[in-house]
């Protein structure tokens, strides 16, 4: 035990600083003062040598003993203190360390420990306030102008579950890292990503420019448009999709040479990193299919591409993306401003959600 100078509480071998007045504690066991005078009893009476001159024996007999007993009874007072220890100890605001709740200081950083109770009764209170008003904590920083709620964003959860809903407004909408959870989280989000907004009974989204960009997944089975520089997902890899224009002589009319072109719809290239790509693959004039198992090319590593997962292939006027039937989905980054339908899902950074309205 080392006992502190200035109080002569004694206080446990680890404390750095005394329990009862908080001063700093000797660490030099040799040095500690210690205490050679009878403890004082529980009840502040003072021991019979002091009172009756050495006649101890008597003073537990007799009268003396009714004359002490009112000065036991003030003591109950701060015995009632212990009563919180059935809550547990409380932990140090500063530190962390566990200090049982009639200490007025830690024993580890020296903290004055009287104000700590007020907030430790309240921590239980926190979550059950911040769990009611969970789904509408990000309806204020979200809203980028007036007007009624007409939709909504319903975030799907990776086991397929409904998360956190934010409300979509007439005034717009604006997502992004700034608009705070679930998107504050998300490292794949610009500060300000995308505005959500309605046209009539239409909900459009506009790219602001993000790094990333957003995708909306294609209905099943339906043929959508690509244009040169359209970028696309499947499963986890992103594709660019590319016309391969014709040679052009040079100034002195030389014309380049190159291996025969057999009707090519154009390439896609592996996007693997910003202004970087990877694999490239030229379409066929018959088109080619995506897979993990079976296709033209296939990403057997990665488990978010279905066995055959899409194709692109020419429709006779242009050339179209089609999602075969896959599980996870074929998404296609918006290019400007771009049509929602309502049931449509938005790939946003990492997260998935679904637009109701």
């Amino acid at each position: 035990m080392i006992v502190c100078p200035r109080c002569t509480k004694e206080n446990q071998d680890h404390y750095k600083f005394c329990l009862g007045c908080g001063a700093e504690l000797p660490r030099d066991a040799a040095q500690q003062p210690r205490s050679f005078s009878a403890p004082t009893p529980p009840a502040g009476v003072q021991p019979p040598s002091a009172q009756f001159g050495g006649a101890a024996a008597p003073s537990f007999g007799g009268a003396p003993v009714a004359a002490a007993a009112p000065a036991p009874a003030a003591a109950p007072a701060p015995a009632a203190a212990p009563a919180p220890a059935a809550a547990g100890p409380l932990p140090c605001p500063k530190c962390g360390s566990s200090v049982p709740p009639n200490f007025k200081f830690c024993g580890s950083c020296g903290h004055n420990m009287t104000a700590a109770p007020a907030p430790a009764a309240q921590a239980p209170q926190a979550p059950q306030a911040a769990q009611a008003p969970q789904a509408a904590e990000p309806v204020a920083s979200t809203a980028t102008g007036a007007g009624r709620q007409l939709g909504r964003l319903v975030l799907i959860r990776p086991d397929g579950s409904e998360g956190e809903v934010l409300p979509l407004f007439e005034g717009g909408t604006t997502i992004g890292r700034e608009s705070g959870p679930p998107f504050s989280s998300d490292a794949f989000l610009s500060p300000r990503h995308a505005d959500l907004m309605f046209q009539g009974d239409e909900l459009r989204v506009r790219d602001l420019g993000s790094l990333n960009g957003v995708y909306v997944r294609l209905p099943r089975d339906v043929p959508v448009p690509l244009e040169d520089g359209s970028i696309f997902r499947v499963g986890q890899e992103i594709l660019r999709y590319e016309v391969l224009a014709d040679p052009e002589p040079g100034a002195d009319g030389v014309e380049r040479m190159g291996s025969p072109n057999p009707g090519y719809l154009g390439r896609i290239s592996l996007v693997i990193g910003q202004g970087t790509t990877g694999n490239a693959y030229c379409i066929p004039p018959t088109g080619m299919h995506f897979g993990r198992e079976r296709g033209d090319v296939i990403f057997p590593d990665d488990g978010y591409v279905s066995g055959l997962h899409a194709r692109i292939h020419s429709d006779g006027a242009q050339v179209v993306l089609t999602d075969v039937g896959s599980s996870n989905g074929t998404f296609l980054r918006a290019s400007g401003e771009q049509v929602v339908p309502s049931g449509s899902l938005l790939l946003l950074g990492q997260q998935l959600f679904r637009a109701d309205y």
